[in-house]
């Protein structure tokens, strides 16, 4: 799929957003009204991920379409995963770490053709924290090692983290983790107003290498009914590594983004901005 096709297909239709259930679209930003908010918690009605881990469907335009769900490729966790090591151990050293690049903040580009009403603009672009999930198999003994360890000195924790992220078979190579940190049902960010309407989100990190991911964006509250088992996991898992490390509650907005197609645009060789998830034929 090509950019220009990538672009079109992520407007959702006026007839999706009048007859989602449970959701009612508010005309502007300052009319005080929740849009998609059921009580406490909301239900993103456009992602159906009842066929993973080897597809998961979206609703663009008021027609689902079905997306086979890639993995990332090994240069791409290679790269993550030292680059989280390195900079923890320059945190346990003492060193000054935090950057607003590398693998930990990606901007994250969302498209709707109903804006949250107060701009003419419907693409928005926000940096978001962004993290690795751990496998089915393994997220339950992740979490466990987070709980057992979370009131423990920073310093342990550190090295706690700095265990994990040297372990590569602990990562779900299909997915990146985020939270939703300024949603509430008395006010709603622009990408979770175009990700619950047009589910289509394009993640980008920029380093000494730059990938570029095409994911469908599954937003989850932790009260939704609907949740599956396995995205409960997600969600508490996701709330839980941040709390562990910058403290604070545990129970965001969790979203996970499901890897479709991945570019490589790090510069300096001939094939930047080529796809390399699928291979070209």
């Amino acid at each position: 799929m090509n950019r220009r096709s990538f672009l079109k297909l992520g407007g959702v239709s006026m007839l999706c957003s009048l007859f989602a259930p449970r959701l009612v679209r508010r005309a502007s930003a300052q009319d005080g009204g929740p849009s998609y908010w059921a009580g406490n918690y909301f239900i993103q009605d456009t992602v159906d991920s009842s066929d993973l881990p080897e597809r998961i469907l979206a609703r663009i335009g008021g027609a689902w379409h079905v997306y086979p769900v890639r993995e990332l490729p090994q240069e791409f966790l290679d790269w993550n995963l030292s680059s989280r090591v390195s900079m923890l151990e320059d945190m346990a050293s003492g060193q000054m770490a935090m950057s607003y690049d590398g693998p930990h903040n990606a901007a994250v580009a969302t498209f709707s053709r109903f804006g949250r009403g107060d701009s003419d603009f419907v693409i928005n672009n926000a940096y978001k924290g962004m993290g690795m999930v751990p496998k089915p198999d393994r997220i339950d003994e992740i979490i466990d090692r987070l709980k057992m360890t979370k009131d423990h000195p920073m310093s342990a924790k550190l090295q706690v983290l700095i265990g994990n992220y040297n372990d590569d078979t602990i990562w779900d190579r299909t997915k990146q983790g985020s939270i939703e940190l300024y949603t509430s049902p008395s006010f709603e960010t622009h990408s979770f107003t175009n990700q619950m309407r047009n589910p289509i989100s394009t993640v980008v990190f920029l380093d000494s290498v730059s990938y570029e991911l095409r994911t469908i964006s599954r937003l989850m509250h932790h009260r939704d009914p609907t949740l599956s088992e396995e995205e409960k996991k997600e969600s508490e898992y996701i709330n839980l590594v941040h709390s562990y490390f910058h403290g604070g509650p545990t129970d965001f907005i969790a979203c996970v983004y499901h890897v479709i197609e991945v570019f490589d645009n790090s510069p300096g060789h001939s094939g930047a901005g080529s796809r390399v998830v699928p291979p070209l034929a």
